[in-house]
């Protein structure tokens, strides 16, 4: 070591006698001054620390004890590298373990089975349960029964890897007893190694609000908000569906079309909330006469309509029921009002097998009703 380095070219220092050596002459301080041997290689990135070996007695060196040296100098960089990727490991994992808990959402992670392997502690709020109540059992568990099919449907389309990102709506049962409308944005999870589905995570929240009002704006699109029957918009589709099950399998179909005799003086004279509450009354009259399977509504106005899918034998006597159910007096603030029916009756594919068609002959036939008299019915 002429120049106070070592003769081998190596990037790690060796100092066999450090009282000896020139290179190291005055380098270590009076209270190390037992120091005999001292040796040092780099690890890590940027060789960022240095592994040191001591000893109070002189080692001479030699390139297989180098060799030896940074060796171990390379394990020491990869116990680092490990050291340094498990902190960061835990750090990530305490930050979404901290975003999944502050979340008002609720984050779950499963496997392909269904089972829960981690709720989120927003699950308190949203169904009453504490997580480690939820943890290894399976959604459908608490499923409303009318969800469950679909639900199990979709888990098998999971567990196939056949989805990748979806979204479902479906019913919870809240630990109270109560059902809730959820919506599960679900992700496919896989092995990082193989790609093969491993698992899913899901985040879950609460529509109930969303789908009241979902069903109210169905409500009101679809429902004459006085009475409650179906509104024209409805009837239409119903007439649409039930003509074209009639041309499919030759199912015969019966129109009726209503008009209230005598309503336009109710509701002149004694003012709208009398005609209201008498069509009110009209239409639960017709809803409790016909069939389950019969489809009533109310076109506006004292105009109501109904589809029927009985045979051409028993239209006389259902319509007949429907002018006596109507033509009973009607209480009202202490008086009675009396208020008739005509039926006009079209069928179908006898008067037209088109929806305008076939309205256009039970229109005739109201015509024909009300000419013979009011408070009947005509073919």
């Amino acid at each position: 070591m002429a120049d106070g380095r070592p003769d081998w070219d190596w990037p790690a220092l060796w100092c066999g006698d450090t009282r000896t050596d020139p290179a190291f002459t005055g380098w270590l301080p009076a209270s190390n001054a037992d120091i005999g041997f001292f040796a040092s290689a780099p690890f890590g990135p940027d060789q960022i620390g240095r592994l040191s070996v001591l000893d109070t007695r002189p080692q001479a060196g030699s390139a297989e004890k180098i060799r030896l040296l940074t060796d171990l100098a390379a394990m020491a960089g990869q116990i680092y590298d490990l050291a340094r990727a498990v902190r960061g490991a835990t750090e990530r994992e305490a930050e979404f373990r901290h975003l999944a808990e502050m979340s008002t959402d609720t984050i779950i992670r499963g496997n392909l089975d269904g089972v829960r392997l981690y709720v989120s502690p927003s699950i308190r709020a949203l169904l009453g349960y504490e997580p480690e109540e939820l943890v290894g059992r399976k959604a459908i568990d608490i499923a409303h029964p009318d969800d469950i099919p679909n639900f199990r449907r979709f888990m098998q389309s999971v567990r196939n890897g056949d989805i990748e990102v979806a979204v479902i709506e479906l019913r919870l049962q809240h630990k109270n007893g109560a059902w809730v409308w959820m919506e599960a944005s679900l992700r496919l999870s896989r092995d990082p190694d193989t790609q093969a589905p491993n698992g899913y995570v899901v985040s879950v929240r609460d529509v109930g609000r969303r789908k009241l009002l979902e069903e109210r704006l169905e409500q009101l699109a679809s429902f004459d908000p006085l009475t409650g029957l179906p509104n024209r918009s409805q009837f239409s589709q119903r007439l649409q569906a039930a003509l074209d099950r009639s041309s499919r399998i030759g199912e015969s179909v019966a129109l009726f079309y209503m008009d209230l005799d005598n309503f336009k003086g109710i509701n002149d004279t004694m003012g709208h909330a009398a005609g209201d509450s008498v069509l009110k009354v009209c239409a639960a009259r017709l809803r409790a006469e016909l069939r389950q399977c019969d489809f009533v509504a109310r076109l506006g106005g004292d105009e109501f309509t109904a589809i029927l899918t009985a045979g051409e034998p028993e239209l006389p006597e259902l319509a007949q029921r429907l002018v006596s159910a109507v033509g009973v007096p009607i209480p009202y603030g202490g008086q009675e009002f009396r208020v008739g029916l005509s039926v006009g009756i079209a069928r179908a594919p006898c008067d037209g097998t088109s929806a305008d068609i076939l309205l256009s002959a039970a229109d005739r036939a109201l015509y024909r009703a009300k000419a013979a008299g009011r408070n009947t019915f005509r073919f």
